[in-house]
Parts: C-alpha cells; sequence; structure tokens
C-alpha cells in the first residue's frame, strides 16, 4: 500500500502530521489493539473493541518473475518440485503472501513453505523480481508495466492473490 496508493491519499489531506509505522496488513490491526498506534491499513475485516473499520477495496498482487529466472528455476512452470527449491521473496517473518499463493496455486489446504530470502522493500522486491533474484508477490500495479513489456512474467497468470484491506480506527471520545 505504502508503494502504490496511501502516499497520494495522505498528500489529499490537510492539517494531519503522520508518523508511519510499516508492518504486514496481516498484523498491523495488534498495533491497534495496543493503543500504540490510532489506525491501521489491516487486512482484518472485524475491528478491535473501540474501533470502526471501513471496507477500502483489494490490492491485487501477482506472483512474478524473470524470464531469465524462469528459465533457470521454473523451466516446466511453477510445479510443486520447482516451488520447493526457487527462491522466493519475503517482506518480512510475518509476510505470509507467497505461502498464501503457493498453497491457492497447487490446491493444498496446508501452508506450502519455500526458501526464501527476506527484503522489507515493495521497490526492492520488484527490483529483486526484475534481476533474477527470486520470485515474489508484487501488486500489480508495481508490476503491470514490467509484465507488458516482458521483463517480468506472471507465475500464473490466471490466479492473483487478492488481499482485502480495512481502514481500521480508534473511536475518539470527548
Amino acid at each position: 500500500s505504502l508503494a502504490t496508493w496511501i502516499i497520494p491519499a495522505l498528500a489529499e489531506t490537510h492539517g494531519f502530521l503522520f508518523d508511519l509505522v510499516i508492518d504486514d496488513q496481516d498484523v498491523s490491526q495488534d498495533w491497534l489493539k495496543r493503543g500504540e498506534v490510532q489506525a491501521a491499513l489491516t487486512s482484518h475485516p472485524r475491528p478491535p473493541q473501540g474501533c470502526d473499520s471501513i471496507a477500502l477495496g483489494a490490492l491485487r498482487y501477482r506472483a512474478t518473475a524473470s524470464p531469465a529466472y524462469m528459465a533457470r528455476w521454473m523451466p516446466k512452470g511453477p510445479t510443486a518440485a520447482a516451488l520447493a527449491e526457487a527462491p522466493a521473496l519475503t517482506f518480512s517473518d510475518k509476510d505470509r503472501l507467497q505461502e498464501d499463493w503457493v498453497s491457492r496455486h497447487l490446491g493444498s489446504a496446508k501452508r506450502a513453505a519455500c526458501p526464501t530470502h527476506r527484503m522489507a522493500s515493495s521497490q526492492g522486491f520488484v527490483d529483486a523480481c526484475l534481476a533474477g533474484l527470486g520470485w515474489g508477490m508484487n501488486p500489480e500495479p508495481l508490476v503491470a508495466p514490467h509484465i507488458a513489456e516482458g521483463r517480468l512474467a506472471d507465475l500464473s497468470p490466471g490466479l492473483p492473490l487478492d488481499v482485502a484491506l480495512y481502514w481500521q480506527f480508534a473511536r475518539l471520545t470527548a
């Protein structure tokens, strides 16, 4: 979200200062529950007690890698055997997008583990995919031009991963 749409949205506000805390959308609600932030962008639809929630829509992710990476690590496509060996990119220890996509792709209810590089940068993910370091789940707005120009391949074009996002915020009392 930070790399795709939230900065322009914040720029539309006036009279506010922001202290952004960056964390995975699956755990950002915990910051709100602990009272460490006043609002959170989260993938959880139900707000914590004392908070409200606004549905924002979904951010679409695509599993992408460079054509050279695909030729080296997945010459027969993203098979179970290839995904078990091919290095992925993971934002942090909390990031489960790659595992979730692999489980969906392989049709398994069980979480799938894959070897991974840790890289806490959305633009770094795109750059690493372009350089052939690994495959990763990238926000579609960041990779669509690279896919269209053939610099990145979509591992499974019919299987994007949509992550529903919610703006949750503490109710203010007077």
